[in-house]
């Protein structure tokens, strides 16, 4: 059965969502804002994944962190938020009869945050930790790596959390600035979804959000060419070498007619138990705590990403049966049982995704912000279209040398051996 979703716009261009689960006891309130590490520049690198913290610390109708949380977890709810490259989301779940709080919220996060320069401070210390963290945890450090290789042109590089040196230098005025500049209700989706029923929820955010005005669209420039061979590796006393090995290509963008056949063949390379990747490395070879791989799209351009653990003294090892099933990929056909086996495995999360609110808003929401038009039934039926000659194709493009950027953390004094793996002068 398809979902009921109905879509709206109010007069200052922010796009209302209505996704109505008339069982459900719950409602999804999600905002999203073109806002992200892409929309920076690398003075002020880390500063929209900092801002979305500093919102939390008051908005118009609501004094203090603890009178945000309480006004939400008192009714039984819960809420986050999350920064991206190329957005940044606020959301919370209430009981349907709470539907007006739950519009409230994010709206008063989003648009109307006081900002408190008190609170900047406190709030610096918690990313600069947060920074340290994730320096301390290779697993993470090194996906953060990854970009400046990919996009090594682009502000789609950039780190999303930012440098500890940029942290400590920002102002109160930079975050106004930012916050001025890209959260603007033209450039924005609100989404509602769960039980609808008898709610006037457009009347709703129009009396919350209706009297913003509409701005400028947040611009960047685009990414128009594939990845280019690249390499980062970070000598670290480690007890395990963690890896990233990335391809990024216009043709995985959102509305890209190759992204059904890139999505099957990212399934049998890596996504799952049952995939290629860990049959072979992990469980026949044994040279992999962890290996997974992943697809992700942008406006502009997409990646499919490798992630692997491993023991340090096996990486070669490891490396040399990568490229043994990358090679498999590009030179023989999926076999009808393994992809139909792929094929299954993408509606079926399809199907699942329908079950869940915050993945129905992030379909509805954040890919619709982002320019892909389709909906879970359509894209299910690409999904069945997709042959294995068209796989094979996509491999062929994808996943070749020149092309392959790999981080690397691990206890290396010299990166030879991964130059040699990528045939790198």
């Amino acid at each position: 059965m398809s979902l009921n979703i109905k879509k709206s716009k109010l007069d200052n261009g922010l796009t209302i969502v209505k996704v109505n689960l008339p069982n459900f006891h719950s409602i999804l309130n999600f905002l999203v804002v073109r806002s992200g590490s892409r929309y920076e520049t690398p003075e002020i690198n880390g500063i929209a994944h900092f801002l979305e913290h500093m919102v939390f610390k008051g908005t118009k109708s609501y004094a203090n962190t603890k009178e945000i949380s309480e006004a939400v977890e008192g009714v039984g709810g819960y809420f986050n938020a999350w920064t991206a490259n190329d957005h940044t989301a606020y959301w919370n779940i209430v009981p349907q009869d709470q539907w007006q709080l739950g519009i409230k919220m994010p709206s008063e996060l989003a648009f109307y945050p006081t900002l408190p320069a008190p609170d900047l401070e406190r709030e610096r210390g918690v990313i600069i930790e947060e920074i340290r963290r994730m320096n301390d945890d290779p697993s993470s450090l090194v996906q953060d790596l990854i970009g400046e290789i990919l996009y090594p042109e682009s502000t789609l590089g950039y780190s999303i959390i930012g440098t500890e040196k940029n942290i400590q230098e920002m102002s109160i005025e930079d975050f106004r600035a930012y916050h001025k500049k890209h959260y603007q209700p033209n450039q924005a989706y609100f989404i509602c979804v769960g039980n609808l029923e008898d709610k006037d929820i457009d009347a709703e955010i129009a009396k919350n959000l209706g009297e913003l005005k509409m701005g400028e669209r947040s611009e960047f420039k685009p990414v128009t060419t594939p990845s280019k061979k690249g390499l980062v590796v970070k000598d670290k006393d480690t007890d395990q070498t963690h890896f990233v090995l990335a391809v990024a290509d216009p043709c995985l963008k959102y509305k890209s007619e190759d992204l059904y056949a890139a999505a099957v063949l990212n399934t049998v390379l890596g996504d799952g138990m049952s995939s290629r990747l860990f049959l072979n490395i992990r469980e026949k070879k044994g040279l992999a705590y962890s290996i997974h791989s992943e697809m992700q799209s942008f406006e502009d351009t997409g990646l499919i990403q490798i992630t692997g653990g491993v023991n340090t003294g096996k990486i070669n090892l490891t490396l040399e049966a990568l490229e043994e099933e990358l090679t498999k990929l590009r030179s023989e056909l999926v076999s009808e049982v393994e992809l139909k086996k792929a094929k299954a495995k993408i509606t079926g999360s399809y199907d699942l995704s329908s079950d869940r609110q915050l993945d129905i808003a992030r379909w509805y929401g954040v890919a619709r912000m982002l320019g892909d038009d389709t909906t879970i039934e359509s894209s299910k039926e690409k999904i069945e279209k997709v042959t294995a000659e068209q796989v094979k194709a996509i491999a062929e493009k994808l996943l070749i040398k020149d092309r392959q950027c790999l981080s690397v953390i691990g206890p290396f004094k010299d990166d030879k051996k991964f130059k040699e793996f990528l045939q790198l002068d």
